[in-house]
């Protein structure tokens, strides 16, 4: 393909990007806002000390999610995507039910001997609770996987919106009509994850699998285990900071810093959801030039819409503040931790870039090398701030980890990086975070808060504005016609490989397929799937 092809192709995969592939995104974030939404009635209806209790059992669901998931969605989505083996996709989430259960009842059994080392000696129920939702999670984690694979919009909605949205409001639905505890709130979550988990079983059925399909078991699990380290890591930087609050101040200084943590790690939370709905068509793209500046032109893309974003959160923050939480919580006193929270979606979002690449190109493991030696750092700053500055301390550790990230990732994929980014770009981030940590240090009063409504009201607009422009890079179907001589050129190519093979899945350079049913009439069965459509050369 010529050089101008390549770049207007991946002008269509960024559009594409931004389009249908980010309506998964636009579903998470629903959920994360319906979260949001119920975080003030939450903060309203339990005890500071049982809000707390619930955030450790979160804490504890989480990490065993990241061992009983064992990082097999993203070889899910490579194995259906990138291999274009949907049964051997749905033979890896039969693996996963298998592991994820024997995991969830080791993790059940053995709670009276785990619980007393973290200090949850009197929270049992509530443990047990957060283990069986972590096992349904993770296996619902996979399916939602295979399900954003096949562009099963549909179905990732329901599955989705029952686990989150269904589940906090089973929750909270308990914990208002029977007893306002951690228990019930946790026992409503359970519940729904645990019925979100059959429906996505439901749709893709977990496939058997024998002895024969353990080389093609080890070579997944090959890809799919080291992120579980990796995963782990990036846990540990991003929530041992409540670990190591409730050791030295208490479990209400731990509510506190959830409640700022929660606001300012938004644009993370997406980033992440984002990248992870991306990963089926990277994996797709198998021509190095294109791969390369999807990769480059999709990663400048996100910056350019993250300078409004922190614009906008950091003007909007305080008023956010003072709807989710009561006064006792002092909300005031927390804006600069949700701004030194906030602007560390910078180096965030650029070590994310990064490990899109090491994912594409199968390297796992540098990913969680350095993912390791990240969450080192982070803990034993962690360590050493909380005991001088409070809860500014795991806030600047956190940022301070994520820098570092930035730093390693980029020397590790330094072999196959797509490119730097524009300078005049990282300079508006920059100026953005200034902003941000200066708009927190501002004194409140009616005018400022006008003005602040009135800042993130012009963010979202510039925000929008970006977006559509980035959207607006697709290819028109006019262009499709140009596509035709780069399919010509191939089909000698096919035709050669159709003498093996009855069915033979052959790349092709956009992000589809061509495959051929028949060894004759080559011409009338291939089908290309291009730019979101598919074109048929009759």
């Amino acid at each position: 393909m010529t050089d101008a092809a390549v770049e207007k192709e991946a002008k269509s995969h960024v559009a594409q990007l931004f389009g249908r592939d980010s309506i998964y995104l636009v579903v998470w974030a629903v959920q994360l806002l319906c979260s949001a939404l119920f975080t003030p009635v939450l903060t309203r209806i339990l005890s500071a000390g049982d809000y707390g209790t619930v955030q450790s059992g979160i804490a504890i669901m989480q990490v065993l999610f990241i061992f009983a998931a064992l990082g097999l969605q993203a070889a899910v989505q490579r194995e259906d995507a990138g291999n274009d083996n949907l049964l051997g996709a749905r033979r890896l989430i039969g693996f996963g039910v298998l592991a994820a259960g024997a995991i969830t009842f080791t993790a059940w059994s053995t709670v009276d001997l785990w619980s007393g080392p973290l200090g949850l000696t009197g929270s049992q129920y509530e443990l047990k609770m957060s283990v069986i939702w972590a096992g349904a999670s993770a296996v619902t984690n996979t399916s939602l996987g295979l399900l954003r694979s096949r562009d099963k919009l549909a179905a990732f909605v329901a599955v989705g919106l029952t686990q989150s949205v269904g589940g906090q409001l089973v929750a909270l639905g308990l914990c208002k009509f029977v007893a306002p505890t951690s228990e019930n709130y946790l026992l409503g979550q359970t519940l729904c994850q645990v019925f979100a988990m059959v429906i996505a079983l439901g749709i893709f059925p977990p496939a058997f699998f024998w002895v024969r399909h353990f080389d093609f078991l080890g070579r997944a699990l090959l890809f799919a285990l080291p992120l579980v380290p990796s995963t782990l890591s990036t846990f540990v930087i991003e929530s041992s900071d409540r670990l190591v609050i409730g050791a030295h101040l208490g479990s209400e200084e731990v509510a506190r810093y959830q409640i700022a943590y929660n606001i300012a790690s938004m644009p993370m939370l997406l980033l992440a959801v984002l990248s992870s709905a991306w990963m089926p068509r990277f994996f797709s793209l198998n021509e190095p030039g294109e791969r390369a500046q999807v990769l480059r032109d999709s990663r400048d893309a996100l910056n350019r819409l993250m300078v409004p974003v922190i614009l906008g959160f950091a003007f909007g923050s305080p008023l956010i503040l003072k709807l989710w939480v009561p006064p006792s919580y002092r909300p005031d006193d927390l804006q600069f931790v949700v701004a030194v929270v906030l602007i560390t979606v910078v180096p965030y979002s650029a070590q994310l870039s990064v490990t899109r690449t090491l994912l594409t190109y199968g390297r796992t493991g540098s990913i969680a090398l350095v993912n390791f030696v990240g969450a080192a750092v982070n803990l034993g700053v962690n360590l050493v701030l909380v005991r001088h500055f409070g809860l500014i301390g795991p806030a600047a550790a956190t940022l301070i980890a994520f820098l570092l990230l930035w730093l390693i990732f980029a020397w590790v994929g330094r072999d196959i990086s797509p490119g730097r980014a524009p300078i005049s770009l990282m300079m508006q981030l920059l100026a953005a975070c200034g902003l941000a940590l200066v708009a927190a240090a501002v004194p409140e009063s009616v005018p400022v808060m006008i003005g602040r409504v009135l800042l993130s009201v012009g963010a979202v607009v510039w925000f929008v504005r970006v977006f559509l422009q980035i959207r607006a890079s697709e290819v028109p179907e006019s262009e499709l016609d140009g596509f035709d001589e780069h399919v010509t050129t191939l089909m000698p190519a096919v035709a050669e490989i159709t003498t093996f093979s009855a069915q033979v899945p052959v790349r092709m350079p956009a992000i589809g397929r061509a495959t051929v049913r028949r060894p004759s009439n080559i011409e009338q069965t291939a089908k290309i799937y291009y730019g979101g459509r598919y074109v048929t050369r009759l």
